[in-house]
């Protein structure tokens, strides 16, 4: 009989792009059957059970408040965990490993024994309409969650200080990289003057605008990914901007490909304090030279000379240049090893593993 996995998102559908709980998810679909529990819709309470894909099954909650609006009240929320948790009880799977990505879910262990707490952000606080007493009650619940857990992962240094506080039991699993290797294309025998540029994820508050400006004034960029009108607006006064739109799977790394260097440039001062550039794994596993903006997260990270760029933004646009000319096949395929080394594979195994070793210490 195969495996069965509990996971249990906060904010997240399954068919959104894909985030670190759907990249758990498919992992652990690879050797079982993986229970997702997705954010709810707004209707009278139920959940729907439906099979999705060979091995996934999403589990969609209706409640009578919209997701973003109920997970903050706090007398509300914690009725809605406990009533959504004992409804999947109710299921009577045997979950061989639940895996709790819901910072409010303070009494998961009332329901699940034995769970990993996966932390890949520092979400208390991060939101427009976090005010204090929420800002408060989300600290106490995120502690209970981290503190009852079995092992806890997180993907940053700050936050392995931060929920470690709660739980010893915890470990930096750095987020992991797709498996693109069958989309890897060879170097062309010859390089242009210039490279184009690429860029994969939201154009969100975290980019730093003025450089994005800046880099758009000498090179051609590729924007793959959803963009609000304001950020529009801010980018596509030249030609030198192209918006793909959001893109996934194949069309994904299609577009990436036209891409010769593939950039982060974030702000730090906006930055979740928890934050990683996951989109960095997503590039090495196409094989692409990265210049991204040094944060504190990541400056223990240390990579083989001309992998990827690490770099302040006042030195970001000559890197581009840069990596541009210094890529070779032997690099591309260091690069393509280390995504393969850090792949989504492995970092689901090592979480097993560690996972696995608590549960027996436990119970001798």
């Amino acid at each position: 009989m195969g495996k069965n996995y509990l996971v249990y998102a906060l904010v997240t559908a399954w068919d959104e792009p894909p985030r670190a709980r759907h990249q758990v998810s498919n992992e652990l679909a690879a050797d079982g059957h993986v229970y997702f529990s997705e954010k709810n819709r707004f209707g009278l309470p139920r959940i729907a059970v439906n099979q999705v894909k060979e091995n996934v099954t999403v589990i969609t909650p209706y409640f009578w408040l919209p997701c973003k609006v109920r997970y903050r009240i706090p007398f509300i929320n914690n009725y809605y965990n406990r009533w959504l948790l004992k409804s999947i009880r109710k299921l009577n799977v045997p979950f061989d490993i639940a895996v709790n990505f819901d910072y409010t879910a303070k009494d998961f262990g009332r329901y699940f024994k034995n769970y990993v707490f996966y932390c890949a952000d520092d979400n208390v606080g991060f939101g427009k309409f976090n005010f204090g007493f929420i800002n408060t009650y989300h600290t106490a619940t995120e502690k209970e969650a981290a503190a009852n857990a079995t092992i806890c992962a997180v993907t940053s240094s700050y936050m392995h200080k931060k929920i470690g506080s709660y739980n010893p039991a915890t470990y930096e699993i750095a987020l992991g990289a797709p498996a693109a290797y069958n989309n890897v294309i060879p170097l062309p025998e010859t390089k242009k003057d210039k490279p184009v540029l690429g860029l994969v994820g939201y154009l969100d508050s975290n980019l730093d605008y003025t450089l994005m400006n800046d880099l758009l004034n000498r090179f051609k960029i590729i924007f793959i990914g959803p963009v609000n009108e304001k950020n529009f607006k801010l980018l596509s006064h030249t030609e030198n901007a192209v918006f793909t739109g959001a893109k996934t799977g194949k069309a994904l790394y299609e577009s990436l490909q036209q891409a010769d260097v593939c950039i982060a440039p974030y702000e730090v001062s906006v930055l979740n304090k928890g934050a990683t550039p996951n989109k960095l794994w997503l590039y090495l596993s196409l094989g692409k030279p990265s210049v991204i903006t040094s944060m504190p997260n990541i400056e223990h990270w240390q990579f083989e000379k001309d992998t990827v760029y690490i770099t302040e933004n006042d030195q970001f646009e000559e890197l581009c240049q840069t990596a541009y000319i210094n890529d070779t096949p032997a690099l591309q395929k260091k690069r393509l090893q280390l995504a393969s080394d850090n792949s989504w594979s492995n970092k689901v195994k090592e979480m097993k593993m560690l996972y696995y070793r608590h549960v027996k210490g436990h119970q001798n």
